[in-house]
């Protein structure tokens, strides 16, 4: 079977912090079947990433050209955009599946922590919003109608949202998670002195990833004594970067590194902690929290959007209200209590092995596309 995936931010070598869990599932499915990606609105190029071939195009009509001669038996959407209902799905007779991750299926109102509001970004993107939310619902009215398009959300919350925001019910659907590879992020039961060593690995492209949430409860725990007990390391990129992280500098015990890392790379990372500081404003699964907890590192997260359906408050992480007295005190309870950090990363471990497990997914998603 020939499977075409569409994806604009596919990851390659000069694009490490892109998606990656669309790039897991490619690989996977190539183990059965032909795998051909195209992304867009990039520098035309062909090149092989991981095994996987990978065309970019710079425009609309040189993806729509190439999507007609590629004669794919399925086509397999991440991150739909309003232009593919016109496009690319009434243009080619195959089925269509269409994972819905966020940003594409969900009301301006869901996003105000990104911008000042009553300013000319904010009504630009309030109008584009609305617009957006208008073709998204054209298009699941369209599937619908034509039994041509099956949606998959990585997560219930997504799902429950996308239907709310653009005043519909959607026929064909299925909520899977994103996949996470338990063969490469192993679990490695953790000795309690790693409850002291405590990991970011972010973007910081959004204040979506609310990077300046665990700033401000590192800073709190800085007053007090045990903030000498930890080490911290913080990697990442973004235009928010050294804005967000400057006031952190100043510590000795802080470790930080404006970079990506290679997915490959990141299990040995994992190895040397035992927590991982994760806070967020809206996600629809949160795949590096995932997979840190795949290897065992406990999770100080948020309880909104789709995260309690992946972490459970005192179980297998903590779920905080984004107060930076609610991360410091978790770093501090696991700083006391040593026998409930272990307990709590192999709890950690075990929920996404039962959740999010690599070979289940695939074997789900797999099921719908030779469908």
């Amino acid at each position: 079977m020939r499977l075409l995936i569409l994806d604009q931010n596919y990851p390659h070598l000069e694009n490490l912090m892109g998606d990656v869990f669309v790039h897991v599932r490619a690989k996977e499915y190539a183990k059965r079947h032909e795998v051909k990606v195209f992304s867009y609105f990039q520098e035309p190029s062909e090149i092989v990433y991981e095994g996987i071939s990978l065309q970019r195009f710079d425009n609309v009509d040189a993806l729509a050209a190439a999507v007609k001669e590629y004669k794919a038996d399925k086509i397999l959407i991440h991150f739909y955009q309003p232009w593919m209902l016109e496009k690319i799905i009434r243009q080619v007779n195959v089925p269509v599946i269409i994972w819905v991750h966020l940003f594409e299926a969900i009301g301006w109102y869901r996003r105000l922590f990104n911008y000042t509001l009553y300013s000319p970004v904010f009504f630009r993107f309030v109008l584009k919003n609305i617009r957006q939310q208008y073709r998204f619902r054209q298009l699941i009215n369209y599937a619908n109608r034509t039994s041509r398009i099956r949606f998959v959300f990585v997560s219930d919350w997504i799902r429950r949202t996308a239907e709310k925001d653009t005043l519909t019910k959607i026929k064909a659907f299925d909520v899977i998670p994103n996949p996470v590879d338990i063969s490469l992020f192993a679990y490695r039961p953790k000795n309690d002195e790693q409850r002291k060593k405590v990991l970011v690995l972010r973007s910081f492209d959004s204040r979506k990833y609310a990077n300046d949430v665990y700033v401000k409860g590192l800073l709190l725990l800085s007053k007090k004594k045990a903030f000498q007990d930890f080490t911290f390391t913080i990697i990442g990129k973004g235009p928010l970067f050294e804005k967000t992280l400057a006031p952190l500098r100043l510590f000795k015990n802080i470790e930080i590194t404006n970079g990506a890392v290679r997915q490959v790379l990141i299990p040995a990372l994992h190895e040397q902690y035992g927590v991982f500081l994760c806070p967020t404003r809206q996600d629809s699964h949160g795949v590096s929290m995932c997979e840190a907890m795949a290897s065992g590192l406990v999770p100080i997260a948020s309880n909104n959007s789709a995260i309690p359906e992946y972490v459970e408050h005192n179980k297998s992480g903590y779920l905080t209200n984004n107060s930076a007295q609610q991360i410091a005190g978790a770093l501090e309870e696991l700083l006391e209590k040593p026998d409930k950090f272990l307990q709590m990363s192999k709890s950690a471990a075990e929920k996404v092995r039962e959740r999010c497990n690599i070979e289940n997914i695939s074997k789900k998603e797999l099921a719908i596309i030779e469908s």
